[in-house]
């Protein structure tokens, strides 16, 4: 004997169309909350270094943007030290100073 299941054709009378919109918006808004993780190419790279030596020879202000936790964080302030081999910055923010 064969058990002949709807599937999830029996739960659709359950659902009003008002929660399907609900849980599609909901979805959709946790899709766009994360972020892929951007792909940079080494000519993206140097040019990321040699912004970064300027602003550290200089003492300049200024904004990093960084990815973390699947989200783009931002950081201010003037850099303090480099270190290329292992591709690290040490900054002072701009609310400390």
């Amino acid at each position: 004997m064969t058990l002949r299941d709807r599937g999830t054709m029996k739960w659709t009378s359950i659902f009003l169309p008002e929660h399907i919109a609900s849980i599609r918006k909901l979805k959709s808004e946790i899709d766009h909350a994360y972020e892929r993780k951007p792909s940079i190419d080494p000519e993206q790279w140097s040019d990321f270094e040699s912004k970064i030596q300027y602003a550290y020879r200089t003492g300049q202000d200024c904004e990093i943007r960084y990815w973390r936790n699947w989200t783009t964080e931002m950081v201010c302030g003037v850099i303090e030290t480099v270190d290329i081999p292992f591709k690290e910055i040490v900054w002072v923010a701009v609310e400390d100073v």
